[in-house]
């Protein structure tokens, strides 16, 4: 036989079945928004898979023919959980913190973390309460989450949110938690409502910067991994668990995306971080956040109406 084939033999070939097992196998895609889970953990998928960036719109119509997803809490829970496969039981999903639980029905969370108040070349300012929000000095100088759902739960962890909202508003430089770490960074504004993972990676290297975990609790971020309804594919046990051991898990850490794993199974990887307690609150701390949840109608109803009221 010559180096080239005839169209019969490709044929004869076909019938075999040679030619199939020849062919590279399809990739399986997870289709994910750009930087929802850390570099180093993606990189360990195996090689018939493949990450699809997600360019989400108004709703999470999951891209056609994807094997696995993954979104933020606020994304998944925004369709029904019955808009995805059940996420079976399994070693990935033992050993979670209980308030991952209340995630569960949509899929698998894999990282979470608190959103903190974030201050700039802002030393003077003392204390560890969202009250710091309201300082006087501050008026113009503070960016608040695009979310009014958690500005509200901020008002409400400071006192009665038809009071503090208005003052809230008008302190607020704008609303807007996408470029609110750059504002910060060029010094546009000096303090900002940030999500954990945005900001922990920079506080070893920018001085100029303080975290501020409030003691009346916050908001939650979570990332979970959700399997489409129709063809949805679980990615390898291993890579699913690679995040629960060292090296990796220190890495994950220090990019401020915590495993809610519970304490015992996180313990001997945060100590070696120098903001542990940013990383996983302590206990008290933790069971005073929460995770904005579907609400009802009349809650959302309730809600909007009181962000109404609070505009100037």
């Amino acid at each position: 036989m010559g180096p080239f084939l005839s169209r019969r033999q490709l044929l004869l070939l076909a019938g075999t079945g040679l030619l199939t097992a020849c062919a590279p196998s399809p990739r399986r895609r997870l289709a994910m928004p750009t930087g929802l889970l850390p570099k180093a953990w993606l990189q360990r998928l195996p090689g018939d898979w493949g990450v699809e960036p997600w360019q989400l719109q108004a709703a999470a119509t999951p891209p056609r023919g994807a094997a696995l997803l993954a979104l933020s809490d606020g994304w998944a829970t925004g369709l029904p959980a019955s808009s995805y496969a059940p996420w079976p039981a399994g070693p990935a999903s033992e050993g979670l913190l209980p308030q991952a639980e209340a995630l569960r029905p949509w899929g698998l969370p894999v990282g979470f973390g608190p959103w903190l108040l974030v201050l700039r070349d802002r030393f003077d300012l003392v204390g560890d309460s969202w009250q710091l929000l309201l300082d006087p000095s501050l008026r113009g100088q503070l960016l608040l989450p695009a979310s009014p759902r958690l500005v509200i739960d901020i008002a409400r962890r400071i006192g009665d949110p038809a009071a503090v909202l208005p003052r809230l508003r008008r302190q607020a430089l704008g609303f807007n938690d996408r470029d609110a770490l750059t504002l910060l960074l060029n010094g546009d504004a000096q303090a900002a409502v940030l999500p954990s993972g945005a900001v922990l990676p920079l506080l070893n290297r920018d001085s100029r910067l303080r975290a501020v975990l409030p003691r009346e609790g916050t908001v939650l971020w979570w990332s979970l991994l959700l399997l489409p309804r129709s063809g949805g594919v679980l990615p390898p046990p291993d890579w699913l668990g690679a995040p629960r051991q060292s090296p990796l898990l220190d890495q994950l850490l220090r990019a401020g995306f915590t495993p809610p794993l519970q304490r015992p199974l996180l313990a001997a990887a945060l100590v070696r971080q120098r903001f542990s307690e940013l990383l996983l609150p302590p206990e008290p701390l933790l069971a005073r956040c929460s995770t904005l949840l579907p609400t009802t109608a009349a809650q959302r109803q309730a809600d909007s109406a009181l962000w109404q009221s609070s505009i100037p």
